[in-house]
């Protein structure tokens, strides 16, 4: 059975563009054209998954919308104001 694919594009301009390249293609159907790559990774951030309550996100991601900023980004800036009271 010989399936017509599409060419691998050169490049994407976006992570988001090569997701929806590959949720719609398996790498199976590719694997002749692809080559090994080494890669190094040199981690410099952390993130840390925190449970928080339902009600306090639905707080703050209003409030994120108000200010343009990610629910990240603002519960990262109260906490690092409240914490440096410390």
């Amino acid at each position: 059975m010989n399936k017509r694919r599409d060419a691998i594009p050169e490049h994407f301009n976006s992570a988001e563009e090569a997701g929806e390249f590959w949720d719609t293609h398996s790498a199976a159907d590719y694997w002749k054209e692809m080559e090994e790559e080494e890669i190094e990774f040199d981690i410099q951030k952390r993130t840390f998954l925190v449970p928080l309550d339902a009600r306090i996100y639905l707080i703050a991601k209003k409030k994120a919308e108000v200010e343009h900023q990610t629910v990240e980004q603002l519960i990262n800036t109260l906490l690092t104001r409240e914490l440096a009271k410390t």
